[in-house]
């Protein structure tokens, strides 16, 4: 699955509604396509534990149905597991969601010690600013890293393998990609840095008085 590029997983998501007979909205145009948006593309190469979409029905449908008859339709490593029937009108998720949590899991460089790991680890984060380079459609942008860094934990498990608990700002108001703040680190200690498995653990919605799945919060 962690193979799978976006496109392949909106197709493979729009043959098990067919096959389930669910009542889609399509748009319009030459080539009508089912009505599904999905709060992020997952990057290929990258797990996830908790993706969300939301799908636009002609009418109402129980969801319970809707999510057991979906679920039979789908391929292995794909599930429903939670679902929620919101008012139309209720806002996108592209524009509530705003914190995604990681776990990056990597060995420790070749002759690190693991003190010496963990001391750079909050060394790095002990500086005024770090500055990502990013490539993007108008050009370069430079921008610190530093206020996208919400959480961060960092623990030592079996056979010198790191594991990195990291939760960073996410949308369209400002963004850190985990492989960005993982290249920092690296410059900054002067280590290769091994290839790590990433997982996106969940997306959530931060606010003031805390942090809330999408499906725990109303508007």
């Amino acid at each position: 699955m962690r193979f799978i590029s976006h496109l392949d997983l909106l197709r493979a998501v729009e043959r098990a509604l067919r096959r389930a007979g669910v009542p889609m909205v399509f748009s319009k145009g030459y080539n009508p396509r089912p009505k599904i948006s999905f709060a992020s593309a997952l990057p290929v190469g990258m797990t996830s534990g908790g993706e969300y979409a939301e799908f636009i029905l002609k009418h109402s449908w129980p969801p319970k149905e809707f999510q057991a008859r979906l679920n039979e339709q789908l391929p292995i490593g794909l599930e429903i597991v939670a679902i929620k029937e919101v008012a139309y009108n209720f806002p996108a998720l592209t524009a509530v969601v705003n914190l995604a949590c990681y776990r990056i899991n990597f060995f420790l460089p070749p002759g690190v010690k693991a003190v010496a790991f963990f001391a750079t680890w909050e060394d790095f984060y002990k500086q005024e600013k770090i500055q990502v380079r990013r490539q993007t459609k108008k050009g370069i942008r430079v921008f610190d890293l530093l206020p996208h860094v919400y959480g961060r934990k960092a623990r030592l498990g079996e056979n010198d393998n790191v594991t990195l608990n990291i939760d960073l700002s996410f949308g369209p108001r400002g963004s850190l990609r985990p492989a960005e703040l993982l290249q920092a680190f690296w410059d900054f200690a002067g280590w290769e840095g091994r290839m790590p498995a990433i997982q996106r653990e969940g997306l959530f919605i931060l606010r003031d008085d805390g942090i809330f799945s999408p499906l725990e919060v109303d508007f």
